[in-house]
């Protein structure tokens, strides 16, 4: 790391000059180009999957069981992830993670190359890869502050945004008619080489330090600790519970219900291929934005992605034309993007490094918690009632959870301090303090 932290208040020359000295970190290259490795599988993996799922069961019901049975488990291992990540080396956590995830791919792309996949291997499949990765989730998040110089972290988290999505651009677009020539399970097995190559980058990074020997305690013991961490920041339970709920409505909005819509009315995986283009452009396009532009109250952009999420499901709920179903998808990629850089630019200020895994973990399983009954019950609904219906609930879901952040002071006194003091390990704020001189210190993300 540097011995130089530039402070990137100064305008957008000294962005850009940032920027650029993030670049020059040697482990930090190595981690992003991990990271772009898999995410260029990866943006394929998910066409595929959806596809061979709709062809395989024939309805967005059996896509729904494949899709729960992948988040589920990240419930039931996130918070043993937060601690792992807490508690052990990195180096065991990272490579071996992105190996079992190229063995899990490979698996997957056999049976669907042999035509052996059915819906319930799709599922244990599904579960096992989600497994997998919420057990990883908290290291990577954790990784990225680690390698940059404080005063370079938002910086390092909108390039590394930029970078991730990138490359997601392109792969849609040639990767649907790919899905539609070649079959989902090539896609597959090329997901399952980015994760072996990104395993062997990831294994030469320098370590970071774990909880010493008399630091540990029992399991139990930590986990309250992290609990007492979490709960203590009023403003971060708000954004949890307002995940709760946007994260499911989107998902299965896009993710589920996206697909079906696609089929229906945009010619199948080639539209959708043009939809995941969008949203990937809005992302890159947030996060563009945050390399030249700091954000100093967080309030209102965590109410304008809920509103901005809403677009895309009325766009869908009124079949309006493609170009503006584009559009409205690039603008809800965008604002998320920007919320995505400046809570992981925040969190890492706020929470204490041997803290961080665990209030990482809770973050995500407070989101995570209605996805799986979400992913189950919005196919019934959209079976029984229409797509047109659902769209329409899910967007005035979307509107009025956009309420919720000014509803909470400390929500609205939240200020980003661009260069902020090194927090102190002992220190526990109250909730109710400003986050940019009140708070201790690394964190979020798929994709959004």
């Amino acid at each position: 790391m540097t011995a130089v932290s530039p402070t990137v208040a100064g305008g957008w020359r000294a962005r850009v000059s940032a920027a650029a000295a993030v670049w020059g970190e040697r482990d930090y290259r190595t981690f992003l180009t991990a990271r772009v490795l898999s995410a260029a599988g990866s943006a394929l993996a998910p066409l595929a999957l959806a596809f061979a799922a709709l062809d395989v069961g024939g309805t967005a019901v059996a896509l729904g069981w494949v899709l729960a049975a992948g988040c589920l488990p990240q419930l039931l291992v996130a918070l043993i992830g937060g601690l792992a990540t807490d508690r052990c080396p990195r180096a065991r956590i990272l490579p071996g993670g992105n190996l079992a995830l190229a063995a899990l791919q490979s698996i997957a792309a056999l049976l669907l190359l042999t035509g052996r996949a059915g819906v319930p291997a799709l599922a244990g499949l599904s579960a096992a890869s989600g497994m997998v990765s919420a057990f990883l989730d908290p290291a990577t998040k954790k990784t990225l502050p680690a390698l940059v110089a404080p005063g370079l972290l938002q910086q390092a988290n909108a390039l590394a945004q930029t970078a991730f999505n990138g490359v997601k651009i392109l792969v849609p677009v040639i990767g649907g008619p790919l899905v539609t020539l070649a079959g989902p399970g090539c896609a597959v097995a090329f997901d399952a080489v980015t994760f072996l190559v990104a395993a062997v980058l990831l294994a030469h990074l320098p370590e970071i330090p774990a909880m010493s020997t008399a630091e540990q305690s029992t399991v139990w013991a930590e986990f309250r600790d992290g609990w007492r961490a979490f709960r203590a920041r009023g403003w971060l339970m708000l954004w949890s519970l307002q995940g709760c709920v946007t994260v499911p409505l989107w998902l299965v909005g896009y993710v589920l219900l996206g697909p079906a819509y696609a089929k229906a009315h945009l010619g199948g995986a080639a539209g959708y291929g043009l939809m995941a283009a969008a949203w990937t452009g809005g992302l890159v396009l947030g996060a563009l934005t945050c390399m030249l532009w700091s954000p100093r109250r967080l309030c209102p952009i965590a109410a304008a992605v809920s509103a901005a999420m809403a677009l895309p499901m009325a766009a869908m709920a009124t079949a309006a034309p493609l170009p503006v179903l584009l559009a409205a998808i690039v603008i809800a990629g965008a604002a998320l993007n920007i919320s995505a850089v400046s809570f992981n630019t925040l969190l890492p200020r706020v929470i204490e490094q041997h803290r961080l895994g665990r209030v990482l973990s809770l973050n995500t399983a407070v989101q995570l918690i209605f996805l799986p009954p979400a992913y189950l019950l919005a196919g019934q609904a959209a079976t029984r009632l229409g797509l047109t219906t659902t769209f329409t609930a899910i967007a005035v879901v979307l509107l009025l959870c956009a309420a919720l952040p000014p509803c909470r002071a400390d929500f609205r006194a939240l200020t980003l301090d661009p260069d902020p003091p090194h927090p102190k390990e002992t220190a526990v704020p109250h909730p109710s303090l400003p986050t940019s001189t009140a708070m201790p210190t690394p964190a979020a993300g798929e994709d959004a």
